[in-house]
């Protein structure tokens, strides 16, 4: 009944429009104070790929372990990742570098939603499964030595305790990765751990963020951050010979500033179809949404967090729609994504909804020019923008691979990659 409620307020357009100045202003207001926080207790901050691979490499050599250097496709990772949703997008380039071997708590019947609620069951429960994993994960040292341990996961899902215990375990380099720290890095206490990664930052050997920003409130928690966007998985996300009988489409849920966006252009005579929990046309399997990307002269991103267009953070789709090659990526400008494209040429980025409905109108009456578009950035996420890429450069850091010039797939492991 809830859950109705809430649909039917949100299809109301300015009931709509007013739930989001105010949840805005929230968001914006504990963004700030968490950002100038932290910038008051290191002002003299200066991150660098070379320091904290200098750190890790000395805090792995504190605690006695030897770093053997693999080639590439004897790398044994153990990855602490759920395969569902776009989460398996994630293992084909784990398995590029070498065995994998992993603990899906999902599979096991456990649920980020239930630790999330908190509570005495979800406390017992997560006990039970993080237990679990540490089981398997010395299993599968003892099998074969496990050079790293990769994660994917924050405070709800894994707590200190059992980060500590893995490095003194098996004393693999163990490695956290956040793609939301923006909105997700810190929350409330359970069990003794914060949600989020404020706590968990000092305890893993590595945290790779996608936001540049958050490398300062790593470092001032005690952590090691590295900074890297996400990647895509080139064997799904590549071009299909379709029609293209979508003039812009949208994928993603329908939450936050999106409806109110989407409702804008309609306003002004774009009409965009959107695919999605939430919208008429509701989820789409990743097959789907490749046909989709390619059917489309122009690809929407909403660069945005929540209900914030001015908030904004790096997203799978940044490199998912790029590198399908399929249809013209048009996005909300982002200082970290301007990084990793010639904006202009390989994609387009808007400031403004002003901005937003010039740019779609132009390249609209200009398709040839957004086809161009969509085949250099293709080309240029083959050669840097792939997952593997960015476990190669992590692989790197920690020592554990060094680049071979027969071995490097497209560039792969370049010490330019992932720099600020």
């Amino acid at each position: 009944m809830v859950a109705q409620i809430k649909r039917l307020l949100q299809s109301v357009g300015w009931i709509d429009e007013l739930w989001g100045v105010m949840r805005r202003w929230q968001l914006h207001a504990a963004y700030r104070a968490r950002r100038e926080r932290y910038a008051g207790q290191s002002s003299d901050f200066c991150w660098s790929p070379e320091t904290v691979e200098r750190q890790v490499r000395r805090r792995l050599a504190e605690r006695g372990w030897t770093v053997t250097p693999r080639k590439l496709g004897e790398i044994h990772t153990f990855a602490f990742i759920p395969r569902i949703s776009w989460h398996e997008a994630l293992y084909p380039d784990l398995e590029e570098l070498g065995p994998v071997s992993y603990y899906d708590y999902a599979a096991r019947g456990y649920t980020w939603d239930e630790f999330r609620r908190g509570g005495r069951r979800a406390v017992v429960r997560r006990r039970a499964m993080l237990e679990e994993f540490l089981a398997e994960l010395q299993a599968a040292h003892r099998r074969r030595p496990v050079d790293w341990v990769f994660v994917y996961a924050s405070g709800v899902e894994i707590t200190c305790q059992v980060v500590k215990k893995i490095t003194e375990t098996i004393g693999a380099p163990a490695v956290n990765m956040c793609l939301d720290d923006k909105q997700s890095w810190e929350g409330p206490k359970v069990d003794g751990c914060r949600f989020g990664q404020i706590d968990l930052a000092r305890e893993f050997d590595l945290s790779w963020t996608s936001a540049s920003v958050a490398c300062q409130w790593y470092a001032a928690e005690g952590g090691r951050p590295y900074y890297l966007p996400e990647g895509f998985n080139s064997r799904c996300f590549r071009p299909m010979p379709v029609r293209k009988d979508i003039p812009v489409s949208f994928i993603g849920g329908a939450y936050g500033f999106r409806r109110s966006l989407v409702r804008h252009l309609a306003r002004y005579g774009i009409h965009v179809a959107c695919f999605g929990d939430g919208w008429k046309n509701p989820g789409v399997t990743q097959k789907q949404m490749v046909r989709i990307i390619n059917r489309s002269i122009i690809n929407l991103g909403a660069g945005g967090i929540g209900y914030s267009e001015m908030l904004t953070n790096v997203k799978t789709r940044d490199f998912e729609i790029p590198g399908t090659g399929g249809g013209m990526y048009l996005t909300t400008f982002n200082y970290d994504l301007a990084k990793h494209f010639r904006i202009g040429e390989e994609i387009v980025c808007y400031h403004s909804r002003d901005d937003l409905i010039e740019q779609i109108r132009y390249y609209l009456r200009h398709p040839e020019e957004a086809e161009a578009m969509a085949a250099r950035a293709r080309a240029r996420c083959l050669r840097e923008h792939r997952w593997l890429h960015r476990y190669l450069t992590l692989c790197r850091v920690l020592g554990i691979w060094e680049p071979v010039a027969e071995e490097e797939p497209c560039h792969a492991g370049s010490r330019d990659v992932g720099r600020i």
